[in-house]
């Protein structure tokens, strides 16, 4: 299951990563809409889980868990300052002659996947996948069980 799952966020990565900086900040862009318009069912499949958590994990863990409306509102602000970085692939970073008529170039391109495994933040679900598109990157994410509501929502 997992190789199936890497194998089609290649594919996707490959595709993200040809597209132009308009389509990427779009996608982002949808990102934030889709966040400020589901904001209720965030934060009510957040409590869920919070509820389920209590007293199960320590309150460093809780505090990373918990996703409440001011919090949700600042990850949205986070998306669309990713929206407005630069774009990071085909950059020229060095444009240098070495010898006449040999010049090399060093030019940005997005990694492929990242695979990230984080426990039970699911603010890291918003901040990585706007990176990830961003720098035309593919992302497999990983949650902690604790956040399960909250991430898959």
């Amino acid at each position: 299951m997992l190789t199936e799952i890497a194998q089609k966020t290649r594919l996707a990565a490959q595709h993200l990563a040809s597209l132009s900086s308009e389509s990427k900040n779009n996608a982002i862009e949808s990102i934030a809409t889709s966040l400020e318009n589901h904001t209720d069912e965030i934060v009510a499949a957040n409590l869920a889980d919070c509820q389920a958590a209590d007293g199960k994990i320590g309150s460093a863990l809780y505090s990373r868990l918990k996703l409440d409306p001011t919090k949700l509102k600042g990850a949205i602000v986070g998306v669309r300052d990713v929206g407005k970085l630069a774009d990071p692939v085909r950059q020229i970073q060095i444009h240098r002659e070495l010898d006449a008529g040999l010049i090399m170039h060093r030019v940005s391109c997005p990694v492929g996947v990242l695979g990230v495994i984080f426990e039970a933040r699911p603010d890291a679900v918003i901040q990585i996948a706007s990176l990830a598109i961003k720098s035309g990157n593919g992302v497999i994410l990983k949650g902690g069980s604790e956040a399960i509501n909250s991430c898959t929502v």
